[in-house]
Parts: C-alpha cells; structure tokens; sequence
C-alpha cells in the first residue's frame, strides 16, 4: 500500500481535482495533507471533500504554523 503526500499552499483551483485523483487510485492507503499555511480557501475545499469521502483511504491533515515552502511540506508529510 501507497501513501501519499500533499502539500498545500494557495491551491484552490487544483485541490478537489488532486483528491479525486487520489481517492480514485488502487493502491493508496493514506493521503497525508500538509497545510503550508495556505491563504485561500483551499482548507476548507479539502475538509468539505474528506467530510463527504467514502472510501477506504485515510486522509490526516498536518499544519505548519509558518509557511516553510514546498520542500519542508514535503518533508513534514515524509516523515509522518
């Protein structure tokens, strides 16, 4: 079984399509969420998706309290 890592920052526009993907994938266990302190709405796209998802796949949400940039959001969801 796959994880999978995503990390959020300002992707509004893109967000409920990458969960779709990952929802709809074979392999995937867990799709670990990496909030980058994201500015727009993208949070509250991604729990309004998790809130009506009925899949196996369990989805965790991690928040960093600073913007750190795309590479410690990758680490953070590495290492959890």
């Amino acid at each position: 079984m796959i994880s999978v890592v995503v990390p959020v920052y300002n992707v509004a526009p893109y967000i409920t399509r990458c969960l779709r993907s990952v929802a709809a994938q074979a392999y995937v266990s867990e799709c670990i969420i990496v909030n980058d302190c994201s500015t727009d709405n993208s949070m509250s796209l991604i729990l309004d998706f998790i809130s009506k998802y009925e899949g196996s796949i369990r989805f965790h949400i991690i928040d960093h309290n600073i913007n750190r940039g795309l590479s410690a959001a990758r680490n953070t969801g590495t290492r959890a």
